[in-house]
């Protein structure tokens, strides 16, 4: 008896994994632009009240947008459904998210394509110092200090950020400590956050690095770390998840970046110089912090010979 050839077994969804959008799926007025063709008469017709005028339906309620669309609310909320939206207050959330992402995407490119090289330059020194300012006059000395004595009797410090700046800050951090004498490790995996965080305890210092404070990842290590006794210190949004599960939080406002978006944002600038006012202030009180730097230097002359005013480990 022949065998029947074995089926190759085709890739089941994962257990509470989504299927990952395609490249415009995500907008929900492209969505809605798409099934138009396969609704009802009135459905079809709620969808092209939409879209025809997406800001006013983010301010108005289901009565007036069906009283509009000369359609019934239940019909309003059909459509809602369609579009996997729980109802409309869902609708108008996911909205408002989209519409506020598009007009970044819309109005920056005219910005910066109408702009010259000086005027792009000017303005991004122009922002950049105001960030600093606004990073300085926001500084509170009574934590820098705080922070400061955290890393003095740190046994050991962790530095944790995820994603583009805050991963590159938290390698930068270590890159900072580690000069001064401090034992000083930069972790960017989720995975090893978390583990790092179940092993901690007394005397080992966390310091997170987020822009927004709301990654899982870092927050949730954090939280770990903590209540195995460590210390948490965070750069990071007042207010915000990880600024709650931190016993030190030097604060870095968030900057609206939308017009120049395409340009770096101005939040690491801030970050940087929150940064450097830290490891400054615990330079200033490592005795052999001169010592320290001038070895690395006179070490570094065996690569290149001697630079004037070459910056350390450059």
């Amino acid at each position: 008896m022949k065998k029947s050839p074995t089926k190759r077994n085709e890739a089941a969804p994962v257990a509470g994994r989504s299927k990952l959008p395609s490249r415009g799926e995500g907008d929900i007025l492209d969505r809605m632009r798409r099934i138009v063709p396969d609704l009802n008469e009135a459905e079809a017709r709620t969808a092209r009240c939409i879209l025809a005028e997406p800001n006013w339906v983010t301010q108005s309620s289901i009565k007036a947008l069906a009283q509009k669309a000369e359609v019934s609310e239940p019909t309003v909320i059909r459509l809602c459904r369609r579009l996997d939206m729980e109802g409309f207050k869902a609708l108008k959330h996911r909205l408002t998210e989209d519409l506020v992402l598009s007009n970044m995407y819309l109005e920056a490119p005219a910005v910066v394509g109408n702009s010259s090289s000086e005027q792009l330059a000017a303005a991004l020194l122009d922002t950049s110092m105001r960030a600093l300012r606004a990073a300085a006059e926001k500084i509170d000395h009574k934590r820098i200090e705080s922070g400061v004595e955290a890393i003095f009797a740190a046994r050991m410090v962790y530095c944790i950020g995820v994603g583009g700046s805050s991963a590159i800050l938290a390698e930068e951090t270590e890159n900072r400590l580690f000069r001064l004498g401090v034992a000083a490790q930069a972790i960017q995996d989720p995975y090893r956050q978390r583990m790092t965080a179940a092993i901690a305890g007394k005397g080992d210092l966390f310091i997170a690095i987020s822009s927004t404070g709301i990654p899982a990842s870092v927050v949730e290590s954090m939280e770990l770390a903590r209540r195995n006794g460590a210390t948490t210190l965070s750069l990071t949004q007042a207010g915000s998840a990880l600024a709650e599960v931190s016993d030190i939080v030097l604060e870095v406002d968030i900057f609206n970046d939308e017009t120049f978006f395409m340009l770096p944002s101005r939040t690491r600038y801030a970050q940087m110089f929150v940064l450097d006012f830290l490891v400054g202030a615990l330079a200033s009180r490592v005795p052999e912090a001169a010592d320290k730097l001038k070895s690395i230097r006179d070490t570094l002359k065996a690569l290149h010979g001697v630079i004037r005013y070459q910056p350390i480990g450059d």
